[in-house]
Formats: C-alpha cells, structure tokens, sequence
C-alpha cells in the first residue's frame, strides 16, 4: 500500500514537472531535463536506470534494465516529426552492442511515417513511444511497465514497432 501511494505521489510530481516544461522555449535545457525526468520515471518503476553517458564517439541519453534486457534510451523533443535518419543513430548504436540489447525512443511530438517503416523491417531494435504514451504514464492512465510489456508484444508477435497509447487503453 506504502509502495503503490509513494509511486503515485512519484507520478504527480512528474507529471507537474513534465507540465512545467511544456513552457521551455530553450530547447536544449528542455532536452536535458526530459532526460532527467524520464531517469527519475524509470527510477521510480525500479527499471535500474542509468544516467546519460558518454562512450567513444557516441553520447547515450540513457539506459534501463527491464525484464533481464537492457534498454538504451533516445529522447527527442523537437518541432519536426522524428525522421528515419534519427532513428538510424539509435539502431547504429543498438548494432555495436550485445544481440538482446534493445532501445526505447521517446519523440514527444511523434514519428515520421517513413522512419517508422524504415525501422518495421528487418530485425526489430526498438520500441518508440511519444509525448501521448508518456501523458498516460505520468497521468497513472497505465503503468510503465505495462506500456512496455504491451509494446515489445505488439513488436514481437507483428512486428509494428510504433504502438499508440489509444491502441492499448
């Protein structure tokens, strides 16, 4: 009971936080603290975050640890559909670590069509959520963990790798 009204309480301060920054006209301090509360997002549903980092020649805006798979986190909040260039950077990241590494890509404002076609063939690296998936989270709409769960099925059993929040609740 403890558990469930401290994650709940979590949540509310996210959400107010995540509000807060719809007003930051700087986008780079935007960025970074979406990045900031995504790390606290996934501390809070004990997904064994890690911070942003740095790896020769590349820059991670984080990690996570869900169901014994590791995750490397992209966010993006910008005015313009996320292209299949960007996520290209992801998957050539994903490619230079272990097999059962997977990503988590987090467009607020969404997905190109052709990126997410792009990325629907072949083998599948990652799920992508957008700023709709992430309200529901921090509104308690749906947990994160089952957000991803219903996610990596979806992407597992047909292969569409862009699941919209509306699809699932």
């Amino acid at each position: 009971m403890l558990r469930k009204s401290a994650v709940r309480d979590g949540l509310e301060n996210l959400n107010r936080e995540y509000l807060k920054l719809l007003s930051e006209v700087n986008p780079q301090q935007r960025g970074y603290r979406l990045e900031k509360l995504l790390l606290m997002l996934f501390e809070l549903c004990d997904l064994d975050p890690r911070a942003s980092f740095k790896i020769v020649g590349e820059q991670i805006d984080g990690a996570f640890t869900f169901e014994g798979t590791d995750y490397l986190f992209e966010g993006k909040w910008q005015q313009e559909l996320v292209s299949a260039a960007d996520l290209d950077v992801l998957a050539g990241k994903l490619s230079r670590k272990l097999d059962n590494t997977l990503g988590l890509f987090l467009s607020v404002n969404g997905f190109s069509e052709d990126g997410v076609k792009a990325h629907s063939s072949g083998r599948r690296l990652m799920l992508l959520m957008d700023g709709s998936d992430l309200m529901a989270v921090l509104e308690g709409r749906i947990d994160l963990v089952q957000l991803l769960l219903r996610k990596r099925q979806e992407t597992s059993q047909t292969g569409k790798i862009y699941l919209k929040i509306h699809e699932i609740l």
